[in-house]
């Protein structure tokens, strides 16, 4: 689950760290502390437009030229609890732990919203079992009217076969030329 922040660098903590301290001066940790840190990168389209729908942010900086406005992208935050479980090799539980309370902390304060998870539908109901050769499948897709785009897009999240996207890739890159040489 995705989260963005109105601050670029904004942390929550989740769960404090829990020690025992013993008479001798020595300190035996039970519990490490765990706290989502957003960082301002890696911030996609459909989250930017989230994000200034959500937020409102006061104060801009200009550029050089003491006219032109940096947009707000560097105040974002980002935030993915899957990669962090990969990243931190955190338990399922202590990943919704933390998915509950980022959702608590944004109904609460306002200043963390949740992505919504959009799901990408297949091309068409018997998508994943197509027996062709990626020639054949970008043949039909084209042929058959669908976008080439979304196609990429639902087989990079769902089978990620190297040898189709790369297929569909080389489709779109063929589309974009025949569009520079009608134009052009």
């Amino acid at each position: 689950m995705r989260f963005l922040s109105k601050f670029g660098r904004f942390g929550v903590q989740v769960r404090a760290q829990n020690q025992e301290v013993y008479a001798n001066g020595m300190v035996r940790v039970i519990d490490n502390q765990v706290s989502a840190v957003f960082q301002p990168t890696g911030l996609t389209t459909i989250e930017r437009d989230l994000a200034f729908k959500s937020f409102s942010f006061n104060g801009s900086l200009q550029e050089m030229d003491e006219v032109t406005i940096v947009q707000p992208d560097y105040r974002i935050g980002v935030y993915d609890t899957v990669e962090q479980q990969l990243a931190q090799g955190w338990s399922d539980e202590l990943r919704k732990e933390v998915e509950e309370k980022l959702l608590v902390h944004a109904d609460l304060y306002g200043d963390v919203v949740a992505v919504p998870v959009i799901e990408i539908s297949p091309p068409w109901p018997r998508y994943d079992d197509y027996g062709g050769t990626p020639a054949q499948l970008v043949r039909k897709l084209i042929d058959e009217g669908y976008e080439l785009l979304d196609v990429l897009a639902y087989e990079r999240e769902h089978q990620n076969r190297d040898k189709i996207c790369e297929a569909i890739s080389l489709a779109l890159d063929e589309e974009v030329e025949q569009e520079e040489e009608l134009v052009g």
